[in-house]
């Protein structure tokens, strides 16, 4: 058995957004609070919307979006947070 675990490795895709300059500055400082990246302040905040806003989920499965919706409900029951080990 290993001492140390395997990393739990997620394919990552590159986005580019224009952000208010505000809203910058507060990811940027959110990211100090927390002592991590900004790109992952960022996920996990996207994450939290998606999970809790019912009202998405619904309508990705009436709109055809059923592997969309799939992928919503997964990263509710995994509760967004990555796992490193």
């Amino acid at each position: 058995m290993a001492l140390i675990n395997t990393k739990y490795v997620v394919e990552r895709e590159t986005a580019s957004y224009k952000l208010d300059r505000s809203t910058i500055v507060l990811v940027k400082g959110y990211a100090e609070f927390i002592g991590s990246p900004q790109e992952y302040v960022v996920n996990q905040a996207l994450l939290y919307l998606f999970r809790k806003d019912k009202d998405f989920t619904e309508w990705l499965k009436a709109n055809g979006k059923q592997d969309l919706a799939v992928a919503a409900a997964s990263v509710a029951r995994a509760g967004g947070a990555e796992r490193t080990a």
